[in-house]
């Protein structure tokens, strides 16, 4: 996808989030477990795992002495469309007795259902006409909030100290997350890290260039208050940078880590007319990028700082940020 293409699914994003359903992201993993759950929430997971390793900076000439940047930045994964719909698994056999049901006998073994990044509609199991209860209904597999980029808003500020270092700060506090006008959850995160500038060290060198290093932690609680999604990142890499008048182009490269954990939680799987109760351990979910590239532009109109930049990435990020800046 284009930068510009994914420019116009943010857009649609915003008139989506506004429609999605009341019921928020634990409440559907409440109805599933073990690696079903996991399948079904990987997409916005890796998603937001990239979110969080984007948008460290908008030119690699650093900050003099107490200068600062106050910035809010808008990340956007790219959702590919292998990652809407996933393979859900049902039990070997479902019931007691003579009335019990066989996977691929009275239903089917797997079925195909949208994963919480796919369309709304829920994919309803039915036994096979030919089994001893035919055409019944026997699960229902939670639909997607529908939406084409994974969002996460991000606050950051930067400052600069002696010896060409920079601080960089993000922090969101405690924050409740809302679907049409109901509460599905609360996110919070915090990240600090580093920038040193590497083009000092080379005289009369024509461009800026600079290293950077960062970490961060990212938490998501469920409406009970109960921490639901826990996740720690790392990020490290170079930029470079030219300013043109008012314009900058900058660039960078960086390696990259995320890593989600989920749970534990109580889930509710319900088999036709069984339910069963259990407690879903913790399970871990890796990001997908390790490296990536970026290209962006900034502008700054006396005080005011307007960039947007994208990343080229196994999960591709569009950045969008704008702020105050004082060199």
């Amino acid at each position: 996808m284009r930068p510009f293409s994914l420019v116009v699914a943010l857009l649609l994003l915003l008139s989506a989030i506004d429609r999605s359903p009341a019921q928020d992201l634990s409440e559907r993993l409440a109805k599933l477990a073990a690696k079903n759950a996991e399948n079904y929430v990987t997409p916005i997971i890796r998603g937001w795992g990239a979110d969080l390793n984007s948008g460290f900076f908008h030119s690699a000439d650093l900050h003099d002495v107490l200068g600062f940047d106050i910035q809010l930045k808008i990340t956007a994964a790219r959702l590919g469309d292998d990652e809407k719909t996933f393979e859900f698994e049902m039990p070997d056999r479902i019931g007691q007795g003579p009335f019990t049901l066989h996977a691929n006998t009275d239903y089917p073994k797997f079925v195909t259902a949208n994963t919480v990044v796919g369309k709304k509609d829920e994919t309803v199991v039915r036994t096979y006409p030919t089994s001893i209860v035919p055409n019944e209904e026997i699960f229902r597999v939670p639909g997607g909030f529908d939406i084409p980029v994974s969002p996460l808003v991000v606050p950051q500020v930067a400052l600069g100290l002696p010896f060409g270092i920079e601080v960089m700060g993000r922090f969101l506090p405690t924050t409740k997350v809302t679907a049409e006008g109901t509460d599905i959850g609360e996110v919070n995160f915090r990240g600090f890290g580093l920038r040193h500038d590497i083009d000092q060290y080379i005289p009369m060198f024509p461009i800026d260039v600079a290293a950077h290093v960062m970490i961060q932690k990212f938490d998501f609680k469920g409406t009970k208050g109960e921490k639901f999604i826990s996740a720690n990142s790392l990020a490290y890499g170079v930029s470079a940078s030219k300013r043109f008048l008012i314009f900058t182009l900058y660039g960078g490269f960086q390696f990259e880590k995320s890593t989600f954990t989920i749970g534990p939680y109580d889930a509710t799987l319900q088999y036709g007319q069984a339910k069963e109760n259990i407690r879903v351990p913790a399970f871990d979910i890796e990001g997908r990028n390790t490296t990536r590239a970026l290209v962006g532009l900034r502008i700054v109109l006396l005080i005011v700082n307007i960039h947007a930049d994208y990343s080229f990435a196994k999960t591709p990020v569009l950045t969008l940020g704008a702020g105050i800046t004082f060199r």
